[in-house]
């Protein structure tokens, strides 16, 4: 007997769930959104919610992993040839080039942003599959072009700083619409790159020009 799961009417209400839960968890989080409102936005029966993904809570670990499937970075991630220099401006134009694109769904940001601030369970997963890889990348590529005798917290200090930039542009969208509406025009992406870049590799040969080591409190 043929898999229903694996049909094509089967996996198309699975992909209308995902993104109904996608916009919902995004909106209202996992606790107050609910199984009604989810399946009202797929045009699905409250039964498919069972079929796919046994309640809501498994719905909204499936909506995270394929979250982050889609979150920005990956591909920069795969390229590993280059100075460190281009790697950096790469991995920095990969995650504006993927706010911009329109692809993406509009509820991808908020619904990371909705689990940093509010974590369930599925922290752990967005922490170990999301983030982490992203933060090993990073700090491998500023350990290069800081050159040997850098510290592991000088590292770290520099890769929040560089991964901060980008993902202010990500997750803040509305207050940087109230702020400078002009800086999220479509024809202002490559500046964000450049500036961020630029910025970001300003302070780092700063760093390695002085080539101090970080104070530690006693």
């Amino acid at each position: 007997m043929p898999n229903v799961k694996n049909n094509a009417s089967a996996q198309e209400t699975r992909r209308r769930l995902l993104d109904a839960g996608g916009q919902v968890f995004a909106e209202r989080g996992l606790h107050a959104a609910t199984i009604k409102e989810i399946t009202a936005r797929a045009g699905a029966n409250m039964a498919a919610i069972n079929y796919h993904f046994s309640d809501k809570f498994a719905l909204y670990a499936a909506v995270i992993r394929h979250a982050l499937s889609l979150a920005p970075g990956v591909t920069s991630m795969k390229r590993t040839v280059g100075s460190p220099e281009e790697r950096l401006r790469t991995l920095i134009a990969d995650v504006i080039e993927d706010m911009y694109d329109p692809a993406q769904p509009s509820w991808l940001a908020a619904l990371l942003a909705h689990e940093f601030a509010q974590p369930t369970a599925a922290l752990t997963t967005v922490m170990d599959e999301l983030i982490q890889p992203r933060v090993d990348y990073v700090n491998q590529i500023i350990r290069d072009i800081l050159g040997p005798g850098v510290s592991e917290e000088q590292v770290g200090r520099a890769g929040m700083s560089v991964t901060a930039q980008c993902f202010f542009y990500l997750y803040n969208g509305q207050v940087i619409r109230r702020l400078h509406p002009e800086l999220l025009r479509a024809d202002q992406k490559q500046d964000i790159v450049d500036h961020i870049y630029e910025f970001s590799l300003g302070g780092l040969r700063a760093m390695r020009r002085q080539g101090k080591p970080v104070r530690r409190r006693v």
